[in-house]
């Protein structure tokens, strides 16, 4: 890294931009690799940009955190080391006046005795990133929460592990700074049934742009919910979309993906979709329990 080098990213807009004009500041390209990471990118409904992963863990979490309906993922975020603006600014101009500067991660770091690190052989201060900032809220109310994803077993045994958790005491630090929340994701909040299903159920943006209809949606829900309860989730599936002539069977298919996922239809995603039985209701307990957890409650 040179100082040219990092200016130049910079100016290219790496590491800002809000919604789906972000550009997270690790972008994953045909030379980036890594032998102990899955590098990839990954959709999510909210966006027509994908996001840039660095392992299955992050892709886990990303998966969670859009089914949640958080308002704004950001993936790859840098905590600048040189005083900046305020994370959440850019959504409204009164608003933005009242955000104070950020002190930047190098001063906060040295408060606190923490060695903040260069990047190799070089002076400059690294660009250290946070896995995920999630924006909640309104935007006259936003608020913000920093995820940081470090499976547990490296945690526990990884040579490097005790720089490992210095980072994670940055990045609680950074979160005091810009007054949000931060909390460690270390792969053991999540049963790796609800992974595989979101990933099976969730839609591609242009799936809710152009294949699925709202009010058709609703009423594909509505009718599945009212033989849920006793007939097999199968035979639930027929009627509805004969109820609403959806009569090929990837159709069919997008209209019940898309109706799990945005919980129109009151199904259990942690346990295992069992088609031969009727449907296992969740009554909003998993989604709840999940937005406690991770984000501390209401989006």
């Amino acid at each position: 890294m040179t100082l040219a080098k990092l200016a130049r990213q910079m100016a290219l807009g790496d590491g800002a931009g809000r919604h789906n004009l972000y550009r997270p500041w690790i972008r994953i390209r045909r030379k980036l690799s890594s032998p102990v990471s899955n590098l990839q990118v990954f959709a999510v409904p909210q966006y027509t940009r994908a996001l840039h992963l660095l392992s299955g863990l992050e892709k886990s979490t990303a998966n969670v955190l859009a089914w949640l309906g958080c308002r704004e993922i950001r993936e790859q975020f840098p905590l600048w080391p040189f005083p900046h603006h305020h994370p959440l600014i850019g959504t409204n101009r009164e608003i933005d006046r009242q955000r104070r500067p950020v002190r930047g991660l190098l001063s906060i770091c040295r408060a606190a005795d923490i060695d903040h690190g260069v990047y190799p052989g070089s002076k400059i201060p690294f660009v250290a990133t946070i896995d995920f900032l999630v924006t909640l809220g309104e935007w006259h109310s936003e608020r913000l929460v920093l995820c940081s994803c470090k499976p547990h077993e490296l945690l526990q045994s990884a040579p490097n592990r005790q720089r490992m958790h210095e980072r994670i005491d940055m990045e609680r630090l950074y979160a005091q700074e810009v007054e949000a929340s931060h909390v460690l994701i270390d792969g053991r909040l999540f049963p790796e049934v609800l992974y595989s299903q979101l990933d099976w159920l969730r839609p591609l943006k242009e799936d809710f742009d152009f294949k699925v209809e709202k009010s058709l949606l609703q009423r594909y829900s509505e009718a599945l919910m009212r033989v849920a309860d006793d007939r097999p989730l199968r035979d639930a599936k027929t009627h509805a979309a004969n109820h609403t002539s959806l009569h090929e069977p990837e159709v069919q298919e997008t209209y019940f993906r898309a109706a799990a996922w945005m919980g129109l239809i009151d199904i259990d995603l942690s346990r295992q979709i069992r088609p031969w039985v009727p449907l296992e209701r969740d009554r909003g307990n998993v989604k709840r329990r999940m937005r406690q957890q991770l984000l501390g409650g209401a989006l």
